[in-house]
């Protein structure tokens, strides 16, 4: 009677069975950044390495100078490193054409132009020559107007100065704004304003041009194709010697 009684009553009753709670599964890991292997020298002969000194001593006489990371490496050695690197040579539908069988113009192009700039960002490739990619300018923000202009004054050397700033302008161009660029430097260089678009505005180096120091004779020279400009500080004499090298005209740099 008891034991029915505490039955009824619910004092018997088995404990409850644990209740499960749903959690969601922990996120799965990040993938790591995807990294492209790294290529081995091209095995350049030494016929190849000879064309492309050759051809680099002509761009040297010429007038163009080669960056500070040369330094201490003798000619031979510099144009091995050219010939040999993975991106020497790309973007002209000749990459498996042995250099030998090439013309001096198009390895000109190959050197000044510099294919491997482009690739590995050297900034420093050439001492009075660069590569700016002029057709990724559509969304550049402060900071990248401010590394193209710092670099361009030290790819001319002829400023003394502490920096660029670069702030925003509203209401200008197509973009609907546009950028104020002010330089700290002697001799002094009045401030540059222009509308953000998507290429640069190249013309916006006369104006430098005119801030150069009294006596200066190098100018800049602009030579655009595709997706880069190519920009030197040299002189006239300078840019026509270049330019019959790369089968261009002189009006071309």
């Amino acid at each position: 009677m008891i034991a029915w009684l505490r039955r009824l009553l619910g004092q018997d009753r088995p404990p409850p069975l644990p209740v499960a709670v749903w959690e969601p599964d922990p996120p799965p890991p990040p993938m790591p950044a995807w990294e492209p292997k790294p290529q081995p020298p091209r095995q350049r002969s030494e016929a190849e390495i000879d064309a492309v000194e050759a051809v680099l001593n002509g761009l040297i006489a010429a007038g163009l100078r080669l960056g500070p990371h040369y330094e201490g490496m003798d000619r031979r050695a510099v144009a091995r490193a050219m010939a040999e690197h993975p991106e020497f040579a790309v973007g002209d539908g000749n990459e498996t054409l042995p250099l030998t069988e090439r013309s001096a113009d198009a390895l000109s192009i190959d050197i000044l132009w510099s294919y491997r700039a482009l690739a590995d960002a050297i900034e420093d490739e050439f001492a009075n020559a660069a590569i700016f990619e002029d057709h990724c300018y559509d969304g550049a923000d402060e900071d990248t107007y401010r590394a193209l202009f710092t670099r361009l004054i030290a790819l001319a050397g002829v400023w003394t100065g502490r920096g660029v700033t670069v702030s925003r302008v509203p209401g200008l161009g197509p973009y609907g704004h546009g950028f104020r660029v002010t330089f700290d430097t002697e001799p002094a260089i009045p401030p540059l304003t222009f509308p953000a678009d998507k290429n640069f505005d190249w013309s916006l180096l006369e104006r430098l041009d005119a801030c150069r120091p009294a006596g200066e004779t190098r100018r800049f020279r602009v030579a655009a194709d595709g997706g880069a400009g190519l920009v030197l500080f040299v002189e006239n004499a300078e840019a026509r010697a270049i330019a019959l090298r790369l089968g261009w005209g002189p009006d071309d740099l």
